[in-house]
């Protein structure tokens, strides 16, 4: 479904592969090498594409998940989901490196995304007694048993659960990793983990004298951060087992999959839809709009333009960037009954048509009402409340906006915003990505919230 997932802040912590193995020192050239581990790479395929049991095209990429290439253990062929696709400039990427270290699956029909996640134990960063920089409570939980006092006061609820998915991939448990906590601020997270924990061979560099000891061992984790709504643990299991190329012994068929009902198609009158339909207990006052030329909008917080067709009782919404909705309707007067191909059923009333007054040619108001005091109360550089990466946010009186946090380093991200239903924030990055959120605004204060966060606070500088 076309549906605005507004994602506040999407805040991957990176682990560098380059910065770890030696406290930071490279390995001598006179060092000597330290048996190897057996190789936990696939079989060596061509790069992009493997063939599966039928015969047919695999999408694949080959991933490094460690940072010593030396010891020949960390490279891995990850495999496409079925009905899932890799991001396309990712996997540009891999196609002219023959490699990618970090990258996204999505699935739109199962509606789930997978991001490849590597999580060290603390050993592995050689830092002595300090706490690494981005050693998260994913990993604290998982390595050590329990949060560091600090990150304790941080986060006063938290829990993990590790599930045994009951397969293997090379040897390795598959294992599902269920991590909840919340913040002092009463902020809830989650996140859910499938992979496999593997033994990361490195080097120590001892400071002062160049001493390597070779061959140390420490606990990783190698896998993906599965973001989706009401996935079950066979689920995850699924999942796994098509990214890792193995069997799960799980499927997971959508529904109606192979099924033919047998009830003879009623023809649609497509005029029947012409006009503006609001859809019910919808959050967003989900309203489709048809016009006569085969053109509509869905207006889901941002604007969606489509085209349309009725073939029979079925609707299809073409988006024109590869999306497409495709819907089994009825019209009965007023109430427009769509159902999608997951069974879902969204019941729609017709609006009246706004009745233009004597002399006004005018058939719409601006979006931006200048009635609307979020316009200007908005304007101005806000930071974001218990984030970890000192997030920014500022939003200027031409309608352009920076969003910025750090991480070592400042990074920028320029932006261009407008206001729809009063309170509702879209926010288009220049690379044409898409954020929202609906604001509350008390004094120097800014709550802002999506599917994501619930009355995030900003603080006006």
């Amino acid at each position: 479904m076309k549906r605005i997932i507004a994602i506040l802040i999407a805040a991957v912590m990176l682990l560098s592969l380059t910065a770890c193995g030696g406290s930071g020192d490279s390995k001598p050239e006179s060092s000597t090498t330290a048996e190897k581990p057996a190789s936990s790479a696939a079989p060596e395929k061509p790069a992009g594409s493997t063939e599966d049991a039928s015969g047919s095209d695999v999408k694949s990429v080959i991933t490094q998940y460690g940072s010593n290439p030396d010891y020949e253990a960390y490279t891995a062929t990850i495999y496409c989901p079925d009905g899932a696709y890799f991001d396309e400039d990712e996997y540009a990427e891999f196609q002219a490196d023959g490699y990618i270290n970090d990258f996204w699956v999505y699935d739109d029909v199962r509606e789930y995304n997978a991001y490849s996640t590597v999580y060290w134990s603390r050993d592995i960063y050689r830092d002595g007694d300090e706490l690494p920089q981005n050693w998260g409570i994913v990993e604290q939980l998982y390595f050590e048993g329990e949060a560091t006092p600090e990150t304790a006061a941080e986060y006063p609820v938290h829990d993990q659960k590790v599930t045994d998915l009951g397969f293997k991939w090379n040897g390795l448990d598959v294992k599902l990793i269920e991590t909840t906590y919340e913040s002092d601020g009463d902020f809830s997270y989650h996140e859910e983990f499938v992979g496999v924990e593997y033994t990361h061979y490195f080097w120590v560099v001892e400071e002062g004298t160049g001493k390597v000891t070779d061959g140390v061992t420490a606990p990783g984790l190698f896998g993906f951060i599965i973001s989706g709504w009401d996935i079950t643990v066979d689920q995850y299991a699924w999942i796994a087992g098509q990214l890792f190329g193995v069997d799960s012994g799980r499927t997971w068929p959508l529904e109606g999959e192979g099924e033919s009902t047998g009830t003879p198609v009623v023809n649609v009158n497509a005029a029947e839809l012409l006009g503006t339909w609001l859809q019910r207990d919808s959050d967003w006052e989900d309203t489709y709009i048809f016009n006569a030329d085969g053109s509509g909008m869905l207006i889901s917080g941002p604007e969606y333009p489509y085209t349309y067709e009725v073939s029979g009782d079925i609707l299809t919404l073409d988006y024109g960037d590869g999306d497409e909705d495709e819907f089994t309707i009825s019209v009965d007067g007023d109430l427009l009954t769509m159902i999608d191909k997951w069974g879902d059923e969204l019941l729609l009333d017709k609006q009246a048509a706004a009745e233009t007054e004597p002399g006004n040619d005018q058939t719409e108001a601006p979006v931006e009402d200048p009635g609307n005091p979020y316009v200007t109360e908005i304007l101005g550089t806000w930071d974001v409340q218990g984030s970890d990466y000192q997030e920014v946010f500022a939003f200027n009186a031409d309608g352009t906006g920076l969003y910025s946090y750090t991480d070592g380093t400042v990074y920028e991200f320029a932006y261009t915003y407008s206001f729809y239903n009063g309170d509702y924030v879209e926010i288009i990055y220049e690379d044409g990505t898409e954020d929202g959120f609906t604001i509350r605004i008390e004094g120097d204060t800014m709550y802002a919230s999506n599917l994501s966060v619930v009355d995030m606070p900003m603080i006006r500088r």
